[in-house]
C-alpha cells in the first residue's frame, strides 16, 4: 500500500496538511488491521469480540476501497496498470479543456462579469492610489521622461504640421478689428503731440528758409511784366515769405495755439476712423494671411518644437526640475478635486465598469484556452502534484469516512447475523 511521500515545508502549508491527512487515513486503515488480528485471535474467548472483529474487517474493507478510489484519481495504485486508473495524469489536456470551458460559461459571461464589476468602486480606488505621494511622484516622473521622448520620436514633419495648423487654427479666429482699435487708440493717446507738432513747424520754418529763392521765382513767373518792371512781385513774394514764416514761428512756439489742438484733434479722429475701417481690417486680414503661409512661420514652428525638446529634455534631467514639479502638483490636485467629486466618480466608474466587461467578454475566448493551453504544458507530474495538493486533503476525508462506515456496516451486519 502507498503511504504519504510529499515532503511538508513551511512554504507550503497546504501540502503539510495533505501529508498529515494522509497518514491520519492511513493510520486509521493500520488501526483497522491491528485490531482485526487481534479480534480474529480471540475472537472465541468471548462473542462480543466478534462485533470488533467485524467492526474491523468491514473498516479494513471500506478503507482499502477508498484508498484505491483516491489513488486511482492521481496514479496506478501499487504502481499497476489497472483500467481506470491514473485518471487525472491520463486526461490531463481534456480536463484542462473543460475547465477552461466551465470558466467561460460560467465567470466570464457579460451578466457575471457586470455584476461583480457593479460592486467594485474602480474609480475610488484608482483616485486613492494615483492620489497617493509615492504613485504620484511615479507617475509624474514617468510622464516627465516620456514627453521629451516622444517628440523627439514622432514624425518631425507631421508634428510641425500639426503645431502649424493648431496655431494658424486659433491665429485665425482671432477678432482683428477691436484688437487694431484698442492698439491704435492707446497708441494716440500716448503720443506727445505737442513735441510732434514742435518738431514739425521746425521742420517748415527750415523748408521755408530753404525754400525762399524758389518761391520767389514762382511769384515771379505768375505775375505780368508790368508789376515786374517795377518789382512790384520781389515785395509779393517777401510778404507772402514773411507771413508764413511768423506764421509757422507762433505755432511753433505757442503751446495753447488753437491750430495744435485742432491738429491733435483730427489725427485722433483720423486714427480712431482707420481702426474701424473695412478697408484696413482687410488689410491685416491679408497681412495675417501671408505671415501664415510664410516660410519664417513654418522655420519659426520648426525651431519652437526643437527648442522645447531640448528644454524638456535638460529639464526633466535636472534634480530640481520644474516639469517634474509641476506635473505632481497638477496629479494631487486632480486626485483631490476627483475624490470630492461624486459625479465625476460616477461617470468614471461606468465608463470602467463596461469596458472592462466589453472587454473580460470579447476576451473570454482567450482565457479559456488561457487555461487549457495551461495545464496543457504542464507535465503530468505537475498536474497530479497540483490538484492533489488542491484536493487531496478533502479526499482523504473520503478513505477515513469510509474506513468508519465500512466498519458500522460490518457491525450492523454482524449484529444481524448474530441476533437473527
Amino acid at each position: 500500500m502507498e503511504l504519504p511521500a510529499d515532503s511538508p515545508t513551511p512554504s507550503n502549508p497546504k501540502s503539510r496538511d495533505l501529508r498529515r491527512m494522509k497518514w491520519a487515513a492511513t493510520g486509521l486503515l493500520i488501526g483497522m488491521a491491528a485490531l482485526f488480528i487481534v479480534a480474529r485471535r480471540y475472537e472465541n474467548a468471548h462473542p462480543a469480540i466478534g462485533f470488533l472483529r467485524a467492526f474491523s474487517e468491514a473498516g479494513m474493507a471500506g478503507g482499502i476501497a477508498d484508498w484505491f478510489a483516491v489513488t486511482a484519481l492521481f496514479r496506478h495504485p501499487l504502481g499497476l496498470p489497472l483500467p481506470h486508473t491514473a485518471i487525472i495524469p491520463r486526461n490531463k489536456d481534456r480536463i484542462g479543456r473543460n475547465l477552461g470551458a466551465f470558466f467561460e460559461a460560467n465567470f466570464l459571461s457579460k451578466e457575471v462579469v457586470s455584476a461583480k464589476l457593479a460592486d467594485i468602486d474602480l474609480a475610488g480606488s484608482f483616485i486613492h492610489w494615483i492620489g497617493r505621494p509615492a504613485q504620484t511622484a511615479q507617475i509624474a516622473d514617468y510622464l516627465a521622461e516620456l514627453a521629451p521622448e516622444l517628440l523627439a520620436k514622432a514624425d518631425s514633419e507631421e508634428l510641425e504640421k500639426l503645431a502649424r495648423e493648431t496655431l494658424a487654427s486659433h491665429i485665425g479666429r482671432v477678432e482683428l478689428a477691436p484688437i487694431a482699435s484698442t492698439v491704435l487708440t492707446q497708441i494716440s493717446k500716448g503720443i506727445d503731440y505737442d513735441k510732434i507738432i514742435t518738431r514739425l513747424f521746425e521742420e517748415q520754418v527750415q523748408l521755408l528758409h530753404l525754400n525762399k529763392d524758389a518761391i520767389r521765382q514762382r511769384v515771379r513767373e505768375s505775375t505780368g511784366w508790368i508789376w515786374q518792371r517795377v518789382s512790384l512781385d520781389e515785395k509779393i513774394s517777401d510778404s507772402l515769405i514773411r507771413v508764413m514764416d511768423e506764421a509757422l514761428a507762433e505755432v511753433r512756439d505757442m503751446p495753447d495755439h488753437p491750430w495744435r489742438g485742432r491738429f491733435t484733434e483730427v489725427t485722433r479722429g483720423w486714427i480712431t476712423t482707420l481702426a474701424e475701417s473695412p478697408a484696413f481690417l482687410a488689410q491685416w486680414e491679408k497681412l495675417r494671411e501671408e505671415m501664415l503661409a510664410h516660410p519664417a512661420f513654418s522655420r519659426c514652428i520648426r525651431n519652437l518644437l526643437a527648442e522645447l525638446t531640448q528644454m524638456l529634455r535638460t529639464d526633466t534631467q535636472s534634480p530640481d526640475s520644474l516639469v517634474r514639479a509641476r506635473l505632481r502638483a497638477i496629479i494631487s490636485q486632480w486626485a483631490h478635486a476627483a475624490l470630492q467629486d461624486r459625479t465625476l466618480q460616477a461617470r468614471l466608474n461606468e465608463r470602467a465598469r463596461y469596458t472592462l466587461a466589453a472587454t473580460i467578454f470579447a476576451q473570454r475566448h482567450e482565457l479559456a484556452q488561457l487555461i487549457a493551453d495551461t495545464v496543457r504544458r504542464w507535465d503530468t507530474a505537475t498536474v497530479t502534484r497540483k490538484i492533489e495538493v488542491e484536493v487531496g486533503r478533502d479526499l482523504q476525508f473520503v478513505r477515513i469516512n469510509g474506513t468508519l462506515i465500512g466498519g458500522l456496516v460490518g457491525l450492523a451486519l454482524h449484529a444481524l447475523t448474530f441476533f437473527a
